[in-house]
């Protein structure tokens, strides 16, 4: 297959790639972006963009310099992101859920000169703990970010970057530790937009997107910005968390592709008797960040006659390399190699696994990052030339679809033989009560022995009780080998999540931290 990135000239700027290339094919008018009772056209976003530029020159923001983000959705943030690049600076996004630990330690290691953020965040930062940092803009309250642009002209050029330079900077969430600085070039959003966004998901400037991952995520700033823009579509910019605001999101903005992740679309199905999603604007519905039961795939696909199109990405991929096709999905498994991506599964001397064995990811691309900063052994570990080790356990069928087993660490093994959280997951899932569920090893201190322990929440309505526990054992147990049935039943008003949205399951090993009802 073609290479995406030698299409591209050497000197290459990708937000005026993307910003440029829109107003030469005429949509100049069209709208770009979507956010409450305001709307943002292409040729607005220019004219922002360039000012924006202008603002952080004026604040001394060079090429290759760092400015962190940190900022729910919003104009403001598209501005900053996308000015910061057209100058040749690295934009840095930050989770807002992120601990305070942890954006202080993002700002320190990344070296962000310019931070922007709210003035609440600010007060719960306050003292930042950064030596590198010299100007905080505020996106509200007096002198805003917006006022600063509304006194700048919109003259500034892009500068004349590469396609090989580092153009912005994302942090892995840091459920194992220290987040870690993943850095993406200028080539990268260009690479998944014509493989995962044109290629597989038809994306058309017809197309108005909605996105549950938020930007700093890889998967948000795919389905947000990049992607849209590639194909002059517009996207809704959105600080909805809950299924209620999502819904009344979807109802207001009427998006044709929704990028959701497992845990919404469990919570929009678990509210439908009193607030039902209207999908009548819908073509699409996407599913990443974590496995989605099979369960909540044939709900959906009941009750709202939509499938959702699964995959997988990382953010050192930057987007989704596999991926199921609409009208041929495996439900519960993470699809087939997108177009441009080579994936295999390999045991522990990097040999290919045969069909259904279990081994780790390996994974090829053009859109893989540079590297982890300042992590050069973290680097070594999982780059392989052109190919990564994700870190992620995995078998291929003998049709090639791949189903993902568990991180590395997830798998445990009990009497000998391996076991995968996801397929006893999948199975509690399918409880009638059950609303999610989180499958973790635990050992008897006396015998020393590991069983398998469930953490359930149940679904609205329900009470944790003696009679609802021994009713989910009964349902595993004739569903599931003796060994792998869960030995334990904890109920937990909701399951620990990282600042990704994924199950914490190094939290649910600490059940003291935890307000667990044993039944």
């Amino acid at each position: 297959m073609d290479s995406i990135s030698e299409l591209l000239p050497q000197v290459f700027n990708v937000a005026a790639y993307f910003i440029e290339g829109n107003l030469k094919q005429g949509r100049s008018e069209k709208i770009a972006f979507y956010y409450q009772d305001e709307t943002y056209t292409y040729g607005q976003l220019k004219s922002f963009v360039q000012r924006t530029a202008l603002t952080f020159s004026h604040l001394n923001l060079e090429r290759e310099n760092r400015i962190a983000i940190l900022l729910p959705d919003s104009p403001e943030f598209v501005f900053a992101f996308w000015g910061a690049i057209w100058l040749g600076a690295v934009p840095v996004p930050i989770n807002t859920a992120s601990s305070v630990d942890d954006i202080q330690y993002v700002l320190q290691d990344s070296r962000a000169k310019i931070l922007l953020t709210t003035q609440e965040l600010q007060e719960k930062l306050a003292p930042i703990q950064s030596q590198f940092l010299r100007h905080v803009l505020l996106a509200d309250g007096e002198n805003s970010f917006m006022s600063l642009l509304a006194q700048q002209d919109e003259s500034l050029p892009y500068t004349d970057t590469s396609r090989y330079e580092p153009a912005f900077w994302l942090y892995t969430s840091g459920s194992t530790g220290r987040p870690k600085g993943v850095i993406h070039l200028h080539q990268n959003m260009v690479v998944c937009a014509e493989r995962y966004g044109k290629a597989m998901l038809n994306l058309n400037s017809d197309d108005i997107t909605y996105s549950v991952a938020k930007i700093p995520f890889a998967y948000g700033l795919g389905n947000t910005l990049y992607m849209p823009m590639a194909v002059g579509a517009s996207a809704v910019l959105s600080d909805a968390h809950n299924a209620f605001d999502i819904i009344t999101d979807i109802q207001r903005y009427r998006p044709t592709v929704l990028f959701g992740i497992p845990s919404i679309y469990t919570a929009i199905l678990a509210v439908k008797e009193i607030c039902p999603l209207d999908v009548s604007s819908l073509r699409l519905c996407v599913s990443a960040a974590e496995q989605l039961p099979k369960s909540v795939w044939h709900q959906w696909l009941k009750i709202y006659n939509h499938e959702i199109c699964e995959g997988i990405g990382t953010t050192e991929f930057l987007h989704i390399f596999l991926s199921n096709r609409v009208g041929s999905s495996k439900p519960g498994s993470s699809g087939r190699p997108v177009p441009g991506y080579e994936v295999q599964v390999v045991d522990e001397n990097g040999c290919p696994c045969s069909p259904d064995e279990i081994g780790d990811l390996e994974v090829s691309g053009e859109s893989l990052m540079l590297g982890y900063w300042n992590r050069l052994q973290e680097t070594r570990k999982v780059l392989y030339g052109h190919t990564m080790r994700t870190g992620d356990k995995y078998l291929c069928d003998t049709e090639g679809c791949f189903w993902f087993m568990g991180r590395t660490d997830d798998l445990f093994k009990v009497n000998g033989q391996w076991i995968s959280p996801m397929e006893i997951e999948d199975v509690l899932h399918q409880h009638p009560q059950v609303l999610e569920v989180a499958v973790i090893p635990e050992s008897n201190c006396g015998e020393e022995l590991t069983q398998v322990v469930a953490y359930v929440s149940l679904k609205p309505g329900q009470e944790a009780s003696p009679e609802i526990e021994d009713s989910i054992r009964k349902f595993a147990k004739q569903r599931l080998p003796h060994f792998k049935a869960p030995k334990e039943v904890h109920f937990v008003a909701n399951l620990p999540r990282t600042s990704t949205g994924k199950i914490h399951r190094k939290l649910l090993a600490k059940k003291q931290n935890l307000a667990v009802k044993t039944v």
